[in-house]
């Protein structure tokens, strides 16, 4: 009795095992068109509701299972849909031809009040969220419950036991970590870091990974107190060029 209950569970692992080889796969290829640019064509797997863009070559990398829909819209193309088949998840680079849109746009006026998104053009799920390819590859790796019933999730054990869950989530909090860094230094104009702060420009982005580094800088990053901010940025600055100069002094006792 007790072989015959491994048995079954030995067919439940492979069972999910081959399920998950199954699921875990993407759809990529380029959209192509004969008259109108290709980057910026949104890529919308409807049945997850996940989404994409296409890059400046029409290049895109949609996760997708057999039979799910895919939809590509933008102003300039007709939309079009595609269903994914198991040719299509084998291929390395599908094309995907769009059809130029004939319909006459109305005139818009642009004035400050006038903000242009996917939700206002109406595209579908344009509230869907694209994620970073960080954060698609920890859902990938860690998504769903460890055990369910006798079936173990096996990608997610996987994973586990190698390492590479614990790697992905350290990835994806660098990640986010860096934005937040990017969206600090888009704040500023680089005469701002070179005139105020005495930071070379072609060292502004090593300044900024400097302060990546204070054990406040998580903190900071949320601070919607823009003095707060440029304390924390002035203090940084003047640690880092004394850094800086302690080492350069420190190499020429060493010559």
């Amino acid at each position: 009795m007790r072989r015959y209950i491994l048995f079954l569970s030995f067919l439940s692992v492979c069972f999910y095992a081959n399920a998950q080889q199954v699921y875990y796969k993407s759809v990529k290829g380029a959209v192509v068109s004969n008259t109108q640019e290709v980057n910026g064509v949104y890529v919308i797997n409807t049945t997850s509701g996940q989404a994409a863009i296409t890059n400046a070559n029409g290049y895109f990398v949609m996760p997708a299972k057999e039979k799910d829909t895919l939809l590509f819209s933008a102003v300039q193309f007709k939309k079009k849909q595609l269903i994914v088949t198991k040719a299509i998840l084998a291929k390395k680079n599908n094309i995907v031809y769009l059809e130029e849109t004939l319909e006459e746009l109305n005139e818009v006026v642009l004035d400050n009040r006038t903000f242009v998104t996917a939700k206002s053009l109406g595209l579908p799920n344009a509230d869907a969220v694209v994620l970073p390819q960080s954060e698609r590859l920890l859902h990938d790796a860690d998504h769903g419950p460890m055990f369910g019933g006798l079936s173990v999730n096996v990608n997610k054990l996987l994973n586990a036991i190698s390492g590479r869950t614990k790697m992905l989530k350290k990835r994806v909090a660098r990640d986010r970590k860096y934005l937040e860094s990017q969206q600090m230094r888009n704040s500023y104009a680089d005469s701002v870091f070179v005139k105020d702060l005495n930071i070379p420009k072609n060292r502004i982005e090593e300044f900024m990974l400097y302060c990546e580094y204070d054990s406040e800088f998580n903190s900071i990053a949320k601070e919607k107190n823009s003095f707060i901010i440029w304390d924390f940025l002035t203090r940084k600055s003047i640690a880092f060029l004394k850094e800086d100069k302690e080492l350069k002094i420190a190499k020429q006792d060493n010559k």
